[in-house]
């Protein structure tokens, strides 16, 4: 017959053994809770490292690709301003050779001018006209009609250099507005280069729980044997 002592070891040797196994059922399953919580922070990291790489690898290639198109927008401008200025230089030149062709026209004439002068005099002295007023008159209509020939001539230069100055004016507006359209397509998309991303926080990777004592489910075990023992005892007595 077992006794109350025997009935009461039994039941808090059980009871202890209960408590011990609960106990590692709980400390392994905050374990686990721990261990996936960590290895949920560990993927969300990578995956935001990833994807704050592939960001910032989009941001060099589109201002990579908005460096280039700004520099083909100035080279462009540079390459209409040179030909600008090669057209301006041939518009210039035509202005300048029609002045030159004028005033080497006004030039020969001038000289033709002249020696028909000479000659209209030349002509009125061997006339054997008798010295006095007549002849006078004669040879100041002739100096006359050379002036007159020469002051249209005089005339005839200065509009055409006059031309020529408003042509040349023409010609400088002209490549100036050019030079100031060719400045105006000129883009500037990338004005400054683009800020990396903020880095990434590294998580604190969480402690799993300390393993508990075996104390409590033992002591928990030992009253449950004194209660059992007692009972039992008592028990029997009535």
């Amino acid at each position: 017959m077992c006794t109350p002592l025997a009935l009461g070891i039994a039941a808090g040797g059980a009871s202890a053994v209960t408590g011990i196994m609960q106990q590692n059922r709980a400390h392994r399953a905050q374990v686990d809770a721990v261990n996936r919580s960590n290895q949920i922070a560990r993927q969300k990291y990578l995956n935001d490292i990833t994807i704050s790489a592939f960001n910032d690898r989009q941001k060099g290639q589109v201002f990579t690709a908005q460096l280039q198109a700004d520099a083909a927008s100035r080279a462009a401008f540079y390459k209409q301003k040179e030909f600008n200025q090669i057209e301006a230089n041939r518009a210039s030149e035509s202005a300048q050779q029609e002045l030159r062709e004028k005033i080497t026209e006004s030039l020969f004439s001038s000289q033709a001018n002249l020696a028909k002068a000479i000659q209209a005099q030349g002509t009125i002295l061997a006339s054997g006209q008798a010295a006095g007023q007549s002849t006078m008159l004669s040879l100041d209509q002739a100096e006359r009609e050379l002036g007159y020939a020469q002051a249209q001539l005089d005339a005839s230069v200065f509009d055409a250099t006059k031309a020529y100055g408003i042509k040349q004016f023409g010609v400088n507006l002209d490549q100036f507005s050019s030079d100031v359209s060719a400045y105006n397509r000129i883009t500037t998309t990338a004005p400054m280069a683009p800020a990396a991303s903020f880095m990434t926080m590294r998580p604190i990777e969480q402690a799993p729980p300390p393993k508990p004592s075996i104390l409590t489910p033992i002591l928990g075990g030992f009253v449950t044997g004194v209660q059992t023992g007692y009972g039992v005892k008592a028990a029997l007595r009535n």
